[in-house]
């Protein structure tokens, strides 16, 4: 491996540190992937170049979300979210180095799959290095970095960072005061003074990195807790148009100021993941029904602004709000998927997580702490107690196909409703979905808007499963329970 090509984002950063070159934009210009995106949540580089070419492409997905890419910090038993405390900007994680990263983002490039990185602006690693209960911090990070309190060898120093002083340990403590949700510290996390130019400028020099070895997104963790105008500063020294998505937990709420990081760019969208999850553990799906209690107990972003999820590696372990519901709930989060897949709203995003028994662990390791490959010499390591490869699922990979298909018709039609908890809408004349989400198994008739024909049901797998549309728009058909199907134009039978 090339010592120089690791240290190249190292070297952009200082010399950004240097200049003051003209921003050449205040906004980023790039659109949401025309398809779903899939987070691959932990995955080395090669994986997820091989996964782009065998499955993601074939199988219609638009896009990739990785893990962030950036030199980490190494905590002891190596949990999940050592990754999200940034040492420098050097391209070398236990997903891999900088060489793998440019082969993965250019094998998913040459099948039509977009790479979307998660990248963090707000803070770098842990403020004080302290033991905190079992977590040991080391000061040490992934391609080698040491490094102490506020003190990033010729990156940062103390004069980087807030010291919000509004609350006794730097934290912050109220969640609804805007002040220190921008100045204060995130979990103890050391908080970037990104309205600082050197900031600016060493994070975009990363960002253009990223952007120059072909990523086409960013979703930009933590946004709530940085001004929207930091943000569209570091992303001013990016030149070419990348996609932009924050995260913004809205808590229920669409507060003005969390309608300003529209200027930015889209925004995650944790009303629609709570509420999911509520609606499935406590109501019923007719609440689901427009302008029913799903879209009316909670304030949504514009779709044409907004990333939804079922569940992200956050919420699946209950952090930051409500608990999302998850791979562990087997076949109503597989009807959770197709809801959200076949609803008209918002830029879809599916998890693709890796088992866990604790709130803390990471990905499957071998004894040198090496993250386990998923596609292994002894085959496809999926649904074996370690990668869940939720994006696999025929359900689910079958709801992807059925988006793909209608996403360009923004009108939901021939809804229906048991009252209770089947329910039946159609996507104009391109798409029927029909969800049983009863203990009981369904056996009925249902008007659609779709052409007479025989269709194939997306969400029965690879076999043609036939549902046909008889020359009144009518399927008569059974469905077992806790199951669901989808037709569309795109698959009919031959």
């Amino acid at each position: 491996m090339n010592r120089n090509l690791l240290c190249l984002p190292l070297l952009l950063a200082l010399i950004a540190s240097c200049t003051s070159p003209e921003a050449p934009s205040t906004e980023s210009g790039g659109s949401a992937p025309e398809g779903a995106i899939v987070h691959l949540f932990e995955w080395r580089w090669d994986d997820v170049a091989r996964e782009c070419e065998d499955f993601l492409a074939p199988h219609g997905y638009a896009a990739v979300q990785v893990s962030p890419p950036a030199e980490n910090h190494i905590i002891v038993g190596r949990p999940w979210f050592e990754r999200y405390q940034p040492v420098s900007y050097q391209l070398q994680t236990r997903s891999g180095d900088r060489a793998a990263f440019a082969n993965m983002v250019a094998r998913c490039d040459a099948v039509g799959v977009d790479i979307v990185v998660d990248v963090i602006v707000n803070h770098m690693a842990d403020a004080d290095l302290r033991h905190d209960g079992d977590l040991v911090f080391t000061a040490k990070g992934t391609a080698g970095t040491e490094f102490g309190p506020l003190e990033y060898p010729g990156l940062y120093t103390r004069e980087d960072f807030h010291q919000c002083a509004l609350t006794e340990n730097n934290d912050i403590w109220d969640w609804n005061d805007v002040d220190q949700l921008r100045t204060c510290e995130l979990v103890d996390l050391s908080d970037l003074a990104t309205e600082s130019e050197h900031v600016r400028q060493t994070v975009g020099a990363y960002l253009a990195d990223l952007a120059s070895l072909g990523v086409k997104g960013f979703r930009v963790d933590a946004a709530k807790h940085v001004l929207p105008e930091d943000i569209t500063a570091m992303l001013s020294y990016v030149p070419e148009e990348v996609w932009v998505v924050q995260e913004v937990a809205t808590g229920g709420q669409y507060v003005d100021w969390m309608k300003e990081y529209e200027a930015v760019g889209d925004l995650t969208e944790f009303s629609y993941t709570e509420a999911m999850g509520d609606m499935l553990r406590n109501r019923t799906w007719s609440d689901f029904a427009p302008e029913g209690w799903f879209w009316t107990s909670r304030e949504y972003i514009p779709s044409d602004r907004a990333m939804v999820f079922v569940d992200n590696h956050d919420r699946q372990r209950g952090h930051g709000g409500e608990a999302a519901i998850n791979y562990k709930d087997g076949a109503l989060y597989e009807l959770a998927q197709v809801a959200t897949l076949a609803w008209p709203y918002g830029a879809k995003r599916v998890m693709s997580s890796f088992s866990f028994g604790t709130d803390s662990q990471g990905p499957p390791m071998d004894a040198d702490e090496a993250i386990k490959p998923v596609h292994s010499p002894d085959g496809l390591n999926c649904g074996q107690g370690e990668w869940v490869c939720e994006h696999r699922w025929p359900v689910i990979a079958g709801a992807v196909a059925f988006h793909q298909q209608v996403r360009g018709v923004q009108e939901v039609s021939n809804w229906w409703t048991d009252g209770e908890n089947v329910i039946a809408f159609g996507r104009q004349d391109q798409g029927f979905v029909l969800i049983n989400g009863a203990e009981a198994a369904l056996d009925g008739t249902w008007q659609t808007s779709l052409a007479p024909g025989a269709y194939c049901n997306r969400l029965a797998g690879a076999a043609c499963e036939v549902v046909r549309v008889d020359g009144e728009g009518k399927i008569t058909t059974q469905l077992p329970a806790i199951s669901a199907l989808a037709i569309d134009t795109g698959w009919l039978q031959e």
